[in-house]
């Protein structure tokens, strides 16, 4: 495939996370459908609640050309011991795997590669992004002093703005592999470092390779260490993902 190709594939396969506890939205990110019955991978984060575990509200998805689904867990939390010092492990995985809530059928998704991929390894990443605004100059059209325009855009920060992220590709190359081996299961899989970034809110975004297979997750984007004029992080251009394997490997058991 080339990549023209490659971004038709995932645009169907592709999905829009909504975290939201009855009309609030909490949170969003991006999933992959990997299965013709509609299940989905996502990085474990996505549907987390910063020291609460799972979310307890609603979590919907949504394609580009699909309706809202809502879906729940199909994994609670993935946690494995690796050959680290016993009190290191156990080690969470960020990755999880969501199923709709009503069964479904013949859905497109994305296949998943078998093997790891290679350093220099071709990939495309997909994910719904917040860098992208609202189109034209909506935002500027706004006037602060406008008492109902202000109540206007705060209704749409406030309910709208997750909805309005708009679907982002990138191309990158896997400039690092780091192997990650559980004995227990048998089980190889690994970190692979991208020489792009992810957006925020394509977190759980696929990351495919050239062939339209499905060779991870991202999952964070890396930050560098700036020394003036204060020390302050910074995003470094490099991303993170997971690879699958760490966790389709529960797949048939879902």
């Amino acid at each position: 495939m080339n990549k023209i190709e490659v971004c038709e594939k995932i645009k169907k396969s592709i999905r829009h996370i909504i975290i939201q506890d009855q009309s609030k939205i909490l949170s969003c990110g991006t999933g992959a459908v990997i299965r013709a019955d509609g299940i989905l991978i996502t990085a474990r984060h996505v549907i987390e609640e910063e020291g609460h575990g799972v979310y307890n509200g609603k979590i919907t998805a949504k394609g580009i050309q699909t309706e809202l689904i809502e879906y729940i867990p199909a994994v609670e939390g993935l946690e494995i011991n690796i050959n680290l010092p016993e009190y290191i492990n156990p080690i969470s995985i960020d990755l999880t795997i969501l199923k709709p809530v009503k069964p479904l059928k013949n859905i497109d998704f994305i296949p998943l590669c078998d093997d790891l991929a290679q350093v220099g390894t071709d990939v495309i990443m997909g994910g719904f992004s917040d860098d992208i605004s609202l189109p034209l100059d909506i935002f500027e059209k706004f006037n602060e002093k406008n008492p109902e325009m202000v109540k206007v855009k705060k209704a749409i920060d406030k309910r709208f703005k997750y909805y309005f992220r708009q679907l982002m590709f990138k191309h990158a190359i896997i400039g690092n592999i780091q192997k990650i081996t559980f004995t227990e299961m048998d089980v190889v899989g690994a970190n692979y470092w991208i020489d792009n970034n992810l957006t925020y809110g394509g977190s759980g975004g696929p990351l495919v390779n050239l062939n339209g297979e499905l060779l991870g997750v991202m999952c964070k984007k890396a930050f560098t260490e700036s020394k003036m004029p204060v020390p302050e992080k910074l995003p470094s251009g490099t991303g993170m993902a997971l690879s699958h394997h760490l966790i389709s490997w529960l797949l048939s058991k879902i």
